[in-house]
């Protein structure tokens, strides 16, 4: 760890590339994967994954912003990226620049593509979404195939692929997911009969990977379970995944408290006895969430210690009474195992009561990735 950083997030590229094999297990040797690295890669860095992720054989990476998308290309990565969220007017010239592909969902949008590809005397590939139930992005189903029909006349934009997404496929219980495959597959009808070229369906995210094979057409878009967290409802007693990320920080101070003692910012806490405590170099400005007060844990010398008191904006607070042999500089474990135990995002999801994607993608600046093989 650098001296001059509180903390550091340890990033495996082996166990990345782990769980992309176990992604490859899970579907058709025909099938490509579009690897998500959107969100600086759910926090663990998006040049390095994206490049591990190519070299692990994806055929495509997912970015949700066209800054993101850039910050890839100037970093030499050439594989096909589709930008994911939509885009405004503004960032079409980048995207052309750049070789980028883009999701549509409306006409207009992919007009005013086409007219600045074809001013640029490019030909931008385009992924067209289907609203099957998301709410979100998407042509609407009833009228899906004549707005698509619309496009094949737009020159300069290509229909590369036709995507859909899944709000419950985490679910291995709810019916939805199944009705939207139901409908994405009766539309492809629909295109087939009007003639309507593209080259890929994708529809998969990880959740659909693990629970709904019937999901998984040309190409699946694998995130959270490419980082090492179970993406349903359901996770078996033993993970094949591999945790990607480990967060560790130092022990910066220790001290006694005496009984009756409040720690923090509105006095959340207090000690019952005397109490040993240590205070980490960490707080919710480091992405150490707010809402995990007085409710997680950290592992010191393979032994937890609960965090006592409310997170500041940069120091936390824990209990060293079960590690007596904790001293000044020892390494605090976050995220990530430390003897028998381990603490994963999962957990410190369900304290703070949000979920794991929020946990890895709020692991701030000020925290320092390394990268091991």
């Amino acid at each position: 760890m650098s001296s001059l950083a509180p903390s550091r997030a340890i990033i495996s590229l082996s166990a990345y590339a782990h769980n992309l094999g176990i992604v490859k297990e899970m579907i058709p040797n025909s099938c490509r994967i579009l690897a998500v690295v959107k969100a600086d890669a759910y926090g663990h860095g998006a040049v390095q994954i994206a490049r591990a992720a190519v070299s692990q054989g994806a055929s495509m990476l997912g970015v949700a912003t066209v800054s993101e998308g850039v910050e890839l290309r100037e970093a030499g990565i050439e594989t096909p990226i589709l930008v994911m969220v939509q885009i405004t007017d503004d960032q079409i010239g980048a995207v052309i620049e750049h070789g980028l592909r883009l999701t549509i969902s409306d006409a207009d949008t992919a007009e005013r593509v086409g007219d600045q590809a074809r001013r640029a005397n490019k030909v931008v590939p385009v992924h067209c979404k289907v609203d099957t139930g998301m709410g979100r992005q998407g042509f609407w189903l009833d009228t899906a195939a004549a707005e698509m029909l619309f496009l094949t006349r737009i020159s300069n934009i290509d229909i590369e692929a036709i995507c859909t997404h899944f709000p419950v496929a985490d679910s291995s219980r709810e019916p939805f997911t199944s009705n939207q495959v139901r409908a994405l597959k009766q539309l492809l009808k629909q295109l087939e009969k009007e003639g309507i070229p593209y080259n890929i369906v994708h529809a998969a995210n990880s959740s659909a990977v693990v629970n709904h094979p019937n999901s998984v057409f040309d190409m699946v878009r694998p995130g959270l379970m490419t980082y090492g967290v179970w993406p349903t409802d359901s996770p078996p007693a033993v993970s094949p995944l591999r945790p990607v990320l480990r967060w560790e920080t130092r022990v910066v101070l220790v001290k006694r408290l005496d009984a009756g003692a409040s720690i923090g910012y509105g006095r959340t806490y207090t000690t019952r006895d005397r109490a040993r405590v240590g205070v980490l170099p960490v707080g919710y400005a480091d992405g150490y969430k707010y809402g995990l007060s007085n409710r997680a844990d950290v592992l010191i010398r393979g032994k937890r210690c609960p965090v006592r008191g409310t997170i500041s904006m940069d120091q936390t607070v824990v209990d060293l009474s079960e590690v007596p042999e904790a001293a000044l500089g020892d390494t605090a474990i976050l995220i990530g195992a430390d003897g028998n135990d381990a603490i994963t995002a999962a957990e410190l999801a369900v304290h703070a009561q949000t979920i794991p994607y929020d946990i890895l993608t709020g692991i701030g600046r000020r925290v320092t990735r390394e990268y091991v093989e």
